[in-house]
């Protein structure tokens, strides 16, 4: 992870930092490598707190090294910070029933950079990721998941409006 993230660094490639594996392990220089300069910062609430304590750095010196900070709060949402901008926060979309929360984090995180890598505004890519992360937290399996645009799209538009829903099927239109 610190190979890559220094390569990705020094060709200019934007790093999207996930220390998450890396946290229970001691060592700050290494945490500080993986976080410092990346573009996007993605932790949940446990290890946003971990990196604080293994970094040494406060909030706002994290905030000042990345570009956004993204943290998952499970069924509270998700909160996007940066170092110049109001803290927004974003719903989850509710589950109609919690069975296996193996691979929500990386349902959220799918969702998210697809958003971004759409074009999307952070705040239509964090509800892009919260409806994923539903999606994938209810049946028993990893990829036991059935995805289909239009209910996820219900989903988002139960929750957030039918503008952000109607924003995010623009992109969708591949998966219908």
């Amino acid at each position: 992870m610190l190979r890559h993230t220094a390569t990705a660094h020094a060709l200019g490639v934007p790093v999207a930092a996930d220390p998450t594996q890396q946290l229970p392990r001691p060592y700050t220089g290494q945490t500080r490598r993986l976080v410092d300069g990346a573009r996007l910062l993605f932790t949940n609430e446990y290890e946003q707190a971990l990196l604080l304590e293994r970094t040494g750095w406060s909030r706002e010196e994290v905030l000042g090294r990345v570009g956004a900070w993204i943290v998952t709060r499970g069924a509270h949402g998700v909160t996007l910070e940066t170092a110049d901008g109001p803290r927004q926060d974003e719903p989850a979309v509710p589950t109609r029933d919690v069975v296996d929360p193996t691979g929500v984090g990386d349902a959220f995180r799918a969702g998210f950079l697809a958003g971004l890598a759409w074009r999307l505004p952070c705040e239509r890519a964090a509800q892009l990721g919260c409806a994923l992360a539903t999606v994938v937290i209810e049946p028993l399996g990893t990829q036991e998941y059935k995805l289909l645009a239009s209910a996820l799209l219900d989903r988002i538009g139960a929750v957030c409006g039918e503008r952000p829903a109607e924003e995010i099927a623009a992109r969708l239109t591949v998966m219908a």
